[in-house]
């Protein structure tokens, strides 16, 4: 049976790993601390402890009735498959033990494995010709089953590593689209627990904007205006409201104009302030993202609830949008300036044509926008 001071033993080796925060940093994830911060983490892998190879030793430590020597191991995978990896059936060992690690029992231990995957990923994307195939076999479906984890801590560091490896590129469409949506779709259904549920629709409106529009608009818009009708939870209809212009700038004028038109004119009559306040801050994307006419007849009578709202928490919010909002209205060949849909103001070239054979006219004159103070 393993020795409960592991730890002591472990610093009498008098090797040292390499220090790997400033990767942890990198990516975002908080340094992990404990009082054998100093050991280099592999040293249970070296000769002399026991007849075992090493390959051998990773096996007992990594399923050790110690939790700590478990967590150990799964600190320091990084480094273990950097050991590993010049043999191919050595890393596919390997590889498969993360696997079997990923099963394990102890939330700690589960957590601190996931900690480790962007970087493991960045290392195979690296090091490795094969890293799509390993990493969608091997990481992909781990990430893909801590979203759904009972343990909450376990769930929020699977949703970061989803994050960073998404922004560095390194799940595919085809990944994305057969692992990972389904499972936010699931976890998304009316008949979902509601922590869960407040979640993933949390993480749905985060990973969208790094999805293709095709993808976006035939998986998760569907379920995205599905929620912002959600009658039972106010926290799934916030958070609806809190990202509309995402969806709206990804899938275009005319999925917005047609789906997500008729909803967002429900979350801005909410009964709940906040709902109302977030839609009169994403505003001005919802208007980028329509056409001029539905700008004029739709948009502008709607802000002017927002701007005469009860509240005057969504009067303020509406008054602070105003401005972004009349720039919508501007003609970008008159002014060569253009507001992106983020709310980013980009210079772009002047029209050479009179204003008012350009295409584009500028339609902003013929608002009328009043204020109640």
């Amino acid at each position: 049976m393993d020795s409960p001071y592991n730890c002591i033993l472990l610093a009498g080796l008098s090797l040292y790993f390499e220090d790997g925060h400033d990767d942890l940093d990198d990516f975002g994830f908080d340094d992990y601390g404990s009082e054998c911060d100093g050991i280099r983490i592999t040293a249970f892998l070296d000769a002399g402890q026991d007849n075992l190879t090493p390959l051998g030793r990773l096996e007992k430590y990594a399923f050790s009735e110690n939790v700590f020597n478990r967590q150990i191991v799964a600190r320091g995978l990084l480094d273990v498959l950097r050991e590993f990896s010049d043999n191919e059936n050595d890393f596919i060992s390997v590889m498969e033990t993360v696997a079997r690690m990923s099963e394990d029992g102890e939330p700690t231990v589960r957590a601190e494995l996931m900690e480790q995957v962007p970087n493991i990923a960045m290392f195979l994307h690296e090091s490795r010709p094969n890293f799509p195939a390993a990493f969608s076999r091997y990481l992909v479906p781990i990430v893909v089953r801590y979203l759904t984890d009972p343990n909450n801590q376990v769930r929020k560091t699977s949703q970061a590593a989803l994050l960073v490896l998404l922004e560095q590129g390194l799940i595919s469409k085809a990944d994305m689209e057969t692992k990972v949506c389904p499972v936010l779709l699931d976890l998304t259904e009316p008949s979902s627990d509601d922590d869960y549920k407040i979640e993933a629709v949390s993480m749905m409106c985060k990973v969208v904007t790094m999805l293709s529009k095709d993808t976006v608009e035939h998986l998760l818009l569907p379920r995205f205006c599905d929620l912002c009708s959600d009658a039972r939870l106010f926290q799934v209809r916030k958070v609806c409201a809190a990202n509309f212009g995402e969806f709206c700038s990804i899938v275009g004028q005319e999925a917005t104009e047609k789906l997500l038109m008729p909803k967002f004119f429900d979350l801005c009559s909410d009964s709940l302030w906040g709902i109302r306040k977030a839609c009169a801050e994403c505003f001005m994307m919802v208007s980028n993202s329509t056409s001029p006419e539905v700008r004029r007849a739709k948009l502008s009578p709607l802000f002017i609830s927002l701007i005469s709202d009860q509240s005057r928490w969504v009067r303020q919010a509406a008054f602070q949008s105003l401005g972004r909002f009349i720039s919508t209205f501007a003609n970008p060949c008159s002014t060569g300036l253009h507001f992106r849909g983020d709310g980013a103001l980009l210079e772009v070239p002047r029209c050479t044509l009179d204003s008012l054979k350009c295409p584009q006219i500028c339609s902003w004159k013929n608002v009328t926008i009043g204020f109640v103070l």
